[in-house]
């Protein structure tokens, strides 16, 4: 064993990175905005550090909360044959599934496309905003655990490709109104991703770990 291996043995657990594609172990080292960490090893980008990430991410999480409503149940499009019209929105759209008799599918429609990633939104403003008033209550690292895993079910972009889809389709045998649900429901998915990207979940668990005893609840 060398003395570079002896010295990682010695160092505290939470001081150290563990590269996910070759498992080997590095000490962190910090990074001003603008650089990034790369494995020696495999050449695996380790951290991309993201400024004012905290407050980049409250603001979209916020903001995601405040549009996800109108997203969901606002009208997205209003279909115009031979004058009838017909309007559908997100939420329109899982409960005629479900009567139509698909109430599996229903059931992952909806928890793809609405409550995961309401649950997603939640903990990330739960998340941002404690950091940013100091406040380090216990089920912190708990809420940035349960984030990464809500975070691989959020289908949302799914949805929106089956949107454009139906788009393309009618757009020859009706004439579609795009209505202010639709916007909405972009605007959300936009601001969904922008807060997974400002998240440098590097930053923020370092300063859940790195805080004095006496500032956690």
């Amino acid at each position: 064993m060398t003395k570079d291996e002896i010295d990682l043995l010695k160092t505290n657990p939470a001081d150290l990175l563990a590269c996910p594609d070759c498992d080997i172990l590095l000490l962190k080292k910090h990074l001003y905005p603008g650089c990034k960490a790369c494995c020696p090893r495999c050449g695996y980008t380790l951290h991309i550090p993201v400024k004012n990430s905290v407050e980049k991410t409250l603001v979209c999480a916020l903001t995601g909360l405040l549009l996800f409503v109108p997203a969901v149940f606002l009208p997205i499009m209003t279909l115009d044959t031979m004058g009838m019209e017909q309007a559908g929105s997100i939420f329109n759209a899982i409960i005629k599934i479900y009567q139509n008799g698909y109430r599996g599918v229903a059931i992952m429609v909806a928890l793809t496309s609405s409550i995961f990633p309401l649950i997603k939104l939640l903990l990330t403003f739960t998340i941002a905003f404690f950091l940013k008033i100091k406040r380090y209550p216990n089920c912190l690292p708990r809420c940035l655990r349960y984030y990464k895993h809500f975070n691989e079910w959020g289908m949302r972009e799914v949805f929106m490709v089956g949107i454009l889809v139906a788009i393309i389709k009618l757009h020859h045998m009706a004439h579609i109104h795009y209505n202010f649900g639709l916007f909405c429901f972009i605007a959300l998915l936009i601001m969904a991703l922008y807060a997974s990207v400002t998240m440098d979940e590097h930053e923020f668990w370092d300063r859940i770990e790195h805080k004095p005893e006496k500032l956690k609840n």
